[in-house]
């Protein structure tokens, strides 16, 4: 298929626009100063296996379910700028969780054919299980730090300039692990999870900009 997005047949039939990854150039001014919320989106999940809780800034798959995994998008909207955030990983248990981000389109985030976070072309992914930083199903980058237990701290740095290609790092546990650039300028980026086992627990934290040398933070969760 010639567009990933095309593979959600509901969001291209709301459209007649070919899809298109969003630009920050582009943006208004009100569209600028807008970021979104540091928050997961817990409207998405009504009724269903996980709870959030501490300002919808924690999830936790706490009931039985059908899925083979749950991904959860925040409402935050990343642009123009240098951002930082965390993932406090509060139990990972023995299977695989994906922390990262996705870009977003005209349309919406695109989370690929299989639905996980890194199955698109425009989503990516650490696994502090296995160590490796995934996008569009397979891996780009392994041996990288896993997560000595079951829980562990993954910081996310997003360089998100209007007017040049993007860039984004990961940080476990401290470490820092390569830099990858982003496919486009003016990216607009989504923080988001995927669990992928009841009992698994996400915090995001300390979201914080940085620009012009300058410090701001947005949001701090404990």
């Amino acid at each position: 298929m010639a567009n990933d997005q095309c593979s959600k047949e509901s969001n291209c039939a709301k459209t007649s626009e070919e899809p298109y990854l969003l630009d920050s150039s582009t943006f208004l001014s009100e569209e600028m100063n807008n970021v979104g919320e540091f928050r997961f989106n817990s409207n998405r999940h009504a009724n269903s296996s996980l709870r959030f809780s501490n300002n919808d800034c924690t999830v936790e798959w706490i009931e039985a379910s059908q899925a083979i995994w749950i991904p959860i998008e925040t409402k935050a909207k990343l642009h123009s700028g240098k951002w930082s955030l965390e993932f406090d990983v509060e139990w990972m248990g023995t299977h695989q969780i994906g922390v990262g981000f996705l870009l977003d389109w005209n349309i919406g985030p695109d989370w690929g054919f299989f639905g996980y976070l890194g199955s698109s072309r425009s989503a990516w992914s650490y696994d502090p299980s296995t160590g490796d930083i995934v996008t569009n199903t397979e891996s780009v980058h392994g041996n990288l730090p896993k997560f000595t237990g079951n829980s562990g701290v993954i910081g996310l740095e997003l360089d998100l300039p209007k007017n040049e290609i993007g860039k984004f790092t990961f940080i476990v546990d401290g470490v820092r692990t390569p830099t990858k650039q982003l496919p486009k300028s003016g990216a607009v980026a989504i923080p988001a999870v995927c669990l992928l086992s009841r009992g698994q627990k996400v915090t995001i934290r300390n979201l914080i900009r940085l620009n012009q040398d300058k410090t701001t933070l947005l949001v701090q969760t404990e």
